[in-house]
Formats: structure tokens, sequence, C-alpha cells
């Protein structure tokens, strides 16, 4: 009665009024040509193919789902096999649903009802252009001429298959329309740029993003070149590293903390991982590049992660390691020295797939997420492990049916306010992993064959709840809805990259204890939403539908209640 007493005397006294391994393929016989080709050299006018349905018998020892949403899954119509199809989730046409788009050598844009979206798909080829058996990356989508409508750009690897073409650099409007300039090919030399997205950013202040792509000079992989091109397809540089170095990755994120993000990349150059960071134009930033890791070569299957991992406000490099004894996390700096507390050892024998972070004990403090498999052994597993103890939380670690390929997404499936890790296997299985280390109810959820796209998390059906979208290698595209609110600080890493730009850096957005209106401020703002969360969480949930209301549960015991109400008001009046 006195905490009821305290906050109603400070509401009238402030006005109180009533929310690795890939291999490459040339062209498969004829008899696996998809359905539907592109027209003789020439003409760039894709036929489309018709869209994207239920097979009546559906695929394969379908089985029915009641979390499958309607109108999935869906054949995108290719009969060959050994393509990702990595999903990319993105609002095109501000309807406040996603729309996918997903590479698997044509290029889909779907709604989330299962339909092709106009003007898509884009077929590049007779013949399906390469094949692997690792998760590439999805398309890139973003605003990249701020006019309100965003671009959708994907990188390939050239190949010509008779009278068709595979095009390197590749932009689309939603429309399906081309952007100016696109489709090109890569300069000088057929080249491949299947293993690196267009990374898309602002390096040079003008408001616009480029696109840059690190990519081959010939059909090989070592992927030395950078390409920046605009969204009028003009390329704007290509800048060559040792030849015999291969990029890994680009990102694009405030390396060192001076408030201005540039493009960095990690690479290796025998015998050294290796941190870049380029100026505008391509060139080098001072005192780059730095070494961070010697070695035989970089071991993990997956790219690292960029985050700020200590508050500093500049960027630190993570991934996993083997050293041909045990499986290691390890952590470096953006001047190359190694970070505090790392490198954090797993397990003996242990070949980390991905590493990767999200707050699954929701106290503000990302865990260590990591994929692996034990090697002569066999067993798959999924670690989440304490970073400032490195010690494993309890539970943990977690053993799949297959290999789970890409990165693990993490965000809330069930709705319990705590996000979850969730993967797809080479086995045909999604997971989705709570923080206690237990599989949740309903899953793993079961696809006809094996999937190596990775899960994509949004909402795409426009209902405010998340779904999860991935795909199997032959063509057959799935998506379940959750019971999760779709709340952006519910997800922390939504897709193989982390954003719709593919810029590799972990992110998350945070509202703090006690900012109930999402302000990004714990003021006197906050009093009426706190109010309304501790009196009628429905009306507070319509009222602020983009906030969670457990930002009211200050004192931390998981329920938003009148224990609160001290400790908020400390929070507002203490120092």
């Amino acid at each position: 009665m006195r905490s009821a007493l305290c906050l109603g005397a400070m509401l009238v006294s402030v006005g109180f009024t009533s929310l690795a391994g890939d291999e490459a393929f040339g062209p498969p016989p004829a008899w696996l040509a998809p359905r539907t080709v592109t027209p003789a050299a020439g003409d760039l006018a894709a036929v489309p193919l018709e869209p994207g349905r239920l097979h009546p018998c559906g695929p394969a020892s379908f089985h029915p789902d009641a979390d499958l949403l309607r109108g999935w899954p869906l054949d995108l119509g290719l009969a060959s096999s050994g393509y990702p199809y990595t999903p990319t989730l993105a609002d095109v046409d501000g309807d406040k649903a996603e729309e996918i788009f997903m590479t698997g050598g044509n290029t889909f844009g779907l709604k989330g009802d299962g339909s092709f979206l106009p003007g898509w798909p884009t077929v590049e080829q007779q013949y399906m252009g390469y094949g692997t058996n690792g998760n590439k990356p999805g398309p890139s989508v973003g605003d990249m001429d701020r006019d309100g409508v965003p671009e959708i750009v994907w990188t390939l690897r050239d190949w010509w298959a008779g009278s068709s073409v595979m095009w390197c650099f590749n932009g689309k409007r939603p429309d399906g329309s081309n952007l100016p300039g696109y489709p090109q090919r890569a300069p000088d030399d057929n080249s491949n740029a299947l293993d690196t997205a267009f990374v898309l950013g602002d390096t040079n202040g003008d408001n616009v993003l480029e696109a840059w792509s690190a990519h081959t000079k010939g059909n090989n992989f070592v992927h030395y070149r950078i390409s920046k091109l605009d969204h009028l397809g003009n390329r704007l540089f290509t800048r060559d590293l040792d030849p015999a170095e291969n990029v890994i990755s680009l990102y694009f994120g405030d390396l060192d903390g001076n408030g201005t993000a540039e493009m960095f990349a990690v690479s290796w150059l025998s015998p050294y991982l290796r941190l870049h960071a380029f100026n505008s134009d391509g060139t080098a930033q001072p005192g780059y590049p730095v070494n961070l890791l010697s070695g035989s070569g970089y071991a993990a299957t997956e790219p690292p992660i960029a985050a700020d991992i200590d508050g500093d406000r500049n960027l630190e490099i993570l991934f996993g390691d083997y050293d041909g004894s045990s499986g290691y996390v390890r952590c470096y700096h953006h001047d190359g020295t190694p970070c505090a507390g790392f490198p954090i050892t797993i397990a003996p024998t242990l070949q980390i797939f991905a590493v990767n972070l999200g707050d699954l004990t929701g106290d503000g403090k990302p865990e260590i997420i990591a994929t692996s498999h034990l090697r002569f052994v066999g067993t798959k597993q999924l670690w989440a492990i304490d970073m400032a103890t490195g010690t494993l939380l309890p539970g943990w670690p977690v053993t799949v049916a297959g290999w789970p390929k890409g990165f693990p997404a993490i965000a809330d499936v069930d709705g319990d306010g705590f996000q979850d890790v969730i993967v797809a296997t080479d086995e045909g299985a999604l997971y989705a992993v709570a923080r206690t280390g237990v599989v949740l109810d309903g899953y793993p959820k079961t696809m006809h064959t094996g999937s190596i796209s990775g899960v994509a998390v949004g909402d795409i059906d426009g209902d405010s709840f998340f779904d999860l979208v991935a795909a199997t290698t032959d063509g057959w595209a799935y998506a379940w809805k959750t019971t999760a609110p779709a709340l952006p600080h519910r997800a922390d890493w939504r897709m193989r990259f982390g954003d719709a730009c593919n810029t590799g850096v972990y992110a998350p957005q945070r509202w703090a204890r006690g900012d109930l209106n999402c302000d990004g401020l714990v003021d006197f703002g906050d009093i009426n939403p706190f109010v309304l969360a501790l009196t009628n969480p429905a009306g507070y949930a319509a009222a602020f539908p983009n906030c969670d209301i457990k930002t009211g549960d200050i004192n931390g015991d998981g329920h938003v209640n009148f224990g609160d109400i001290n400790p908020f008001v400390r929070l507002l009046t203490g120092p």
C-alpha cells in the first residue's frame, strides 16, 4: 500500500492523467533443367514461372503442420538440387508485412501468402550455374537512393550455359524491373561472388547507400577483388588486394568507434587472418590491414561476426577456430590485439561451424552461440556460453539431427519474452531451443529434405507475430507462424548476416528497463505507460504495440506488478 501511495503522490506531483566446405559443379544434364528458362541471348526479359504454389500432394514425406502458414510450403519450380535459397526478409511495399527474397541459381521475390511478387522470379540462366553444400548469402535489400522504395541487389557467379547467362552483379526494384545498369558481369573476367553478399552502406556521407562486393578474377575461389557499385549501376571502383588473399566477408559499421561507419573486411592471406578497413574510395585506412591470428587456415565454415562486446563503442571480431585438438571462440579488437578472456575453449576435437551472439537470458548482455561438429564421432551440437565466465549455460550443449548450416538465428519463438536459438539442418529439421537448452514444444519442424538455407525471422503476413522462413536444397520453401510478438528487441539476429543489408554487425535494439514508452529515455514520460502496464496489460499492448511490457519489470523478478513500483520510483528519482 505504501508503495502505491508513494507512486500516487508522485503521479499527482507531475500532473498524472489517465506501450566451408563448398563444391562447385558445372551445368546439370538437360533432364534436371528448371521448368522455365531465360529467353535467347539479347532478350533479357525473364519468362515468369507460374506462381509458387503447394503441390497437390505436397513434397515427398510432407506431414501437415498446424504452424505452417497458409500457402506454404511452396515449390519454387526447380528440379535441380544443391542450392542454398538463403532468405532475406524486408518490407519493400510499406504494408508492414515483410517480403521474402532468396537466391538459388534463380532469384525469387515472395509474398507472405507464398505467391510470387509481380515481376518475380528472375531467371538468370537455362541451367543452374552452380551447386553448393554450404550456406551462401541471400540478397541485400535497402533504400539505396533514399527515394522511399527499397532496391534488391545480389551477387552470383558468372556462368554461361547455352544461350543463357548468370550475371555477377544484379539489381532490381520491388516490381521486378531492373535497376539502371543492371545486371552486369564482373570486370575483366568471369568472376565468382557467391561467398560474399553485396553489403550496403553509406561510406561517403552523401546519404546514399552503395553496394560493395568481394569477388574473384576468373572462375576460382580467391575473392581478392573489391568492387563498389551504386544504384545506377555505375562501378565506382575495383580494388585488388594481394592475388593470394581471400576475403571471407565484408562488413559495414563503426569499426574504430570514431562516429563514422566504414566498410571493413576479414580475409585470409597465409599464414594470417587479417582485418582490413577501407576509405570510401577503397583505399586502406591508416594502420590497416592488421593481422589477427596466425595459423594454417580459417577453420570455421561461416564468416566472423563484428560486435561491440565491451561497451567501448568500437567493434570486435569474433569467430570459431579449431587448431587440430580443440574448438575455440576467438575475439580480437579492431587494432588486432586479443580481447580479454579469450580464447574460450569449448571442447576437445570440436570443429566450430559458426559463432553468433544473442541475449538469451534477458540481462542485456549477449551470450555466445556456436554450432559445431564433434570430430571422429560426428555429433552435431549447439552451444550457449556465458561470455563473462566462458562457461556453458545450464542445459547446453544441445545435440541436433544433421549439420546446422549457416548462422543460428536468435529471436523469441514462443512468446515468453526470452530469445531462442533457431537452426535448420541438412537433414531437414528446424530447431528452436530455449535459453534452458530445451527444444521448444512443436519442434523440430520437418522439411521433406535437407536445408542449407539457414532460418530467417520476421513478420511476413502482417499479423505482428514472428514467422520463420527456411528452404530445402531442391527448392521447397517453408514458412511457419510463431506465438512471439514481432518486437525488434526480441530478435537479436534475424537472418544470415544479421540484417537485410548484410552488414554482419551485431547491433541489437535494446530498451532500458523503465523505458515504457520506448523513446530511448527513462523519465517522467514513462509514468503513465508504467501505470497502464500495471493496471491493464492488454491496454498497454494496444497503446504501445512496438514496446515490450517487460521493460516495466524493474526488479527483475519476471513479472510486472506492484513489486516494481518502488524500484521504478527510485529509477526516476535516483542518481
